[in-house]
């Protein structure tokens, strides 16, 4: 049985070094092959192939172009942006400030109203005291005019210069 055994390895050995020999040779006919026969272009496919290399330059150079394009066109939306920012925080503050305008408008309106509504039906006199003023007489005049007393009419010009 031993025999047998080493008669197979042997022979199993014999086999392996017969197929790596043959894989060799395998390989150095195929690199023969494919170094020997290049493939050779003919004029028309060298013409071809120059004219795809132009196309790809040229394709190259619109891609570059346009890139640049697009940059250029980022940067001022950036810009347009920025500006639009800028406005819309000058919109809000000038609201703000319209806002506060029309409370402090409101509050001198009531203040008007409320000095024109003097108790013991005055309201006459009252405008009569601000007509006489607006023709520049002063206090003690108007007081004399109206016959009402002078700290009266020195109250209601006070009411009024608080108003306006």
């Amino acid at each position: 049985m031993e025999s047998i055994l080493k008669i197979l390895e042997a022979r199993t050995s014999f086999n392996a070094i017969l197929q790596i020999g043959m894989d060799v040779v395998i390989l150095v006919l195929l690199a023969l092959v494919l170094r020997v026969k290049r493939p050779r272009m003919s004029p028309k496919d060298e013409d071809l192939v120059e004219s795809l290399g132009k196309v790809i330059e040229e394709t190259a150079e619109i891609s570059r172009k346009f890139e640049a394009n697009l940059e250029k066109r980022q940067e001022l939306l950036q810009q347009i942006t920025a500006k639009l920012d800028e406005r819309i925080q000058e919109g809000r503050q000038l609201c703000a400030r319209l806002e506060h305008l029309s409370r402090v408008e409101n509050e001198r309106a009531a203040i008007v109203h409320s000095s024109n509504a003097v108790p013991g039906g005055h309201t006459s006199d009252h405008q009569k005291v601000l007509a006489l003023a607006r023709k520049g007489l002063d206090a003690d005049e108007i007081a004399k005019r109206i016959k009402r007393p002078v700290g009266e009419v020195e109250l209601i010009l006070s009411l009024r210069k608080i108003a306006s």
